[in-house]
Formats: C-alpha cells, sequence, structure tokens
C-alpha cells in the first residue's frame, strides 16, 4: 500500500489544479455537441463527467450527509449519524470503447450534535454500545460498458459475484445547465451468512439501491480540449443495517443522503477530515492500480467479514 505522502500525489494535485485553470479559460472557444441517445457518446461524457478521460490522472472527490434508519412504518425516519467520505478514482478507456473504473473510497461516521468522529456508538434501538468501524474499501472497481442487452451497463464484482446492472443515464439540460442522474439496484448473496453471524448479518441476501444525480456545465462536458468537466450532486444509498450496529434480521434499512462533489486536488479537503485520513489510512488517497483488475472488490461486508470474528447469539 502506498501514501499519497510518499508518491507526491498532493503535489501532481496542484499541478493538475494549475493546469485545469488554464484548460476552464480556453473551454469557451470550441464546443462539440454530444448525442446523448447514442449509448458510447453518452458514457463516454459519464466518464468525463465522474472522472478524468486521460488514463493517467486520477480524480478525487468528497461526500457528506446525514445516515437515518427506518424501523417501522408508522414513524419517521430516525437519524443515526453523519457521514463524511473519500474516493479516488482512475479511468482506463478500452479498445472496444468501455471503461475500466479503478475507485477506492472511505468514510467516518461523526456525532451528529457535536460533528466530531465516533468511535463508538450507542445502539438506540438496543441500547447497545457498539464499536464504529469505518468505510475502508480498498478495491471497488468497475466495468462501465455499452450492453447488447442494457445499453449503458455497468459490470461489477459485488462480494465475490459479476453482476451486469443496467447503468441508464438519464441526461436532462436546462439551458447549459446539465443534470446527471443514474440509479443502480442491486441484490446478491450476503457474505456474512445468519447462521455464522447472528449478531451481524442483515439476512440471506443484500439488497442495495444506489442514486446518483450530478449538476454540470454542458459547455465543459462539450469541450472536446479537456478531458474532464466537473460536478456536484447528491448521493442516497437504502440498504441493510451495517454489521457493527448488531441489528441481525431486525426489520429496517438505512439511508445515506449526502452530497458529494468532484474535487481538483485532496488538498481542497478541510484540514481536519484530511487529518482523520493521513491518520487512520494514509494509503487512500491513491486510486487502486492497474494489477488489481479482476480481484474481488470490498465491501463494508467483505471487510467486517475479513476482519472481524463473530460475536455470539443475544442472550434473552
Amino acid at each position: 500500500m502506498r501514501s499519497i505522502l510518499s508518491t507526491g500525489g498532493v503535489a501532481a494535485g496542484g499541478m493538475m489544479l494549475g493546469g485545469c485553470a488554464q484548460l476552464n479559460a480556453a473551454s469557451a472557444a470550441r464546443r462539440e455537441p454530444i448525442d446523448f441517445s447514442d449509448p458510447n457518446q453518452s458514457l463516454r461524457a459519464f466518464i468525463k463527467l465522474m472522472g478524468d478521460l486521460d488514463p493517467t490522472v486520477e480524480t478525487p472527490s468528497w461526500f457528506g450527509g446525514t445516515l437515518f434508519a427506518d424501523t417501522r412504518r408508522d414513524r419517521p425516519l430516525k437519524p443515526l449519524m453523519g457521514v463524511e467520505g473519500f474516493g479516488v478514482l482512475r479511468t482506463e478507456p478500452q479498445p472496444d470503447g468501455s471503461y475500466r473504473i479503478f475507485n477506492r473510497e472511505l468514510a467516518f461516521y461523526t456525532d451528529l450534535k457535536t460533528g466530531e468522529y465516533i468511535d463508538t456508538w450507542v445502539n438506540p434501538f438496543t441500547k447497545e454500545k457498539c464499536d464504529v468501524k469505518s468505510i475502508h474499501n480498498m478495491t471497488v472497481n468497475a466495468h462501465m460498458i455499452v450492453s447488447k442487452k442494457f445499453g449503458t451497463a455497468i459490470e461489477m464484482d459485488f462480494d465475490g459475484n459479476l453482476i451486469e446492472v443496467p447503468l441508464p443515464l438519464d441526461w436532462q439540460n436546462f439551458g447549459d445547465k446539465l443534470f446527471s442522474n443514474f440509479a443502480v439496484h442491486t441484490a446478491f448473496p450476503n457474505e456474512l451468512k445468519p447462521d455464522v453471524w447472528p449478531r451481524e448479518s442483515s439476512g440471506p441476501v443484500v439488497r442495495i439501491a444506489e442514486i446518483f444525480q450530478r449538476t454540470a456545465d454542458l459547455a465543459e462536458l462539450e469541450d472536446p480540449d479537456v478531458t474532464r468537466a466537473d460536478y456536484s450532486g447528491t448521493w442516497t444509498r437504502v440498504g441493510p443495517w451495517l454489521p457493527w450496529m448488531r441489528q441481525g434480521q431486525t426489520d429496517g434499512n438505512l439511508v445515506f443522503s449526502t452530497f458529494m462533489t468532484k474535487l481538483k486536488s485532496a488538498d481542497e479537503l478541510s484540514p481536519r477530515f484530511r487529518a482523520r485520513i493521513e491518520e487512520r489510512l494514509p494509503e487512500y488517497f491513491v486510486a487502486p492500480s492497474a494489477d488489481t483488475w479482476g480481484s474481488k472488490n470490498d465491501s463494508s461486508f467483505s471487510v467486517y467479514a475479513r476482519e472481524n470474528q463473530p460475536l455470539p447469539p443475544r442472550t434473552k
């Protein structure tokens, strides 16, 4: 594992910031309209939006918001904690027009009242004190393709299960303001088997919905002289209880509701957040290397299974 501090990634990010400023200044000079109904043009535009068409450039991003719980249908969602995360990815175009995405992601949880990062949390439903496990997925790679079956699609390993998921790129524009909206819906076997992990497993199947909404400048996306376009937007995730919450197969869901934005450099992170990453997970400032392609991806469930032992069933 390599730290950004040892590879010069921060300095490179600063250089990229200066380079992008120069490119953006000239972005109004040329425009090539994009046919978003053409799946190949649409996919290429999406890669430019989420990352960079240049395979040598790594793209950082930030997200932050609130984690809610849904336990009963006769009462409102309950806010549990804040969440702040960071990711870095790199894209590699392939001869067939597809793109390999090399991605790494992390997140820390925060106290809703103080905003401080937390390492322990009292479950409001069970009153049990739990050790908080940060999100730290070392490899979350994906293959973005134009599929004969689905059109634009994402082929991705979900805890050892290679799944091809439709990726309808719902583009909408209002003048020169462009909106990108897509959702990924998956269901796959839970690596945390309920009979082995009675306290941590939410059940035999993990069902997750992730919704990404981005706003961008259409002129920037249509500029053939730049390889990336900036965005801001939201990320919403609906999924099962996290294993460290010790909810077992209790009815309910978690809802992540966050803002997100693309960064030019990790230097844009707040000093507090950056210090937390440097202290806990310094190797997460760089994207996975090319030799990770084809390896099993990480998730909150597989990482928990790898790093922890099953808790005994709750005594009545």
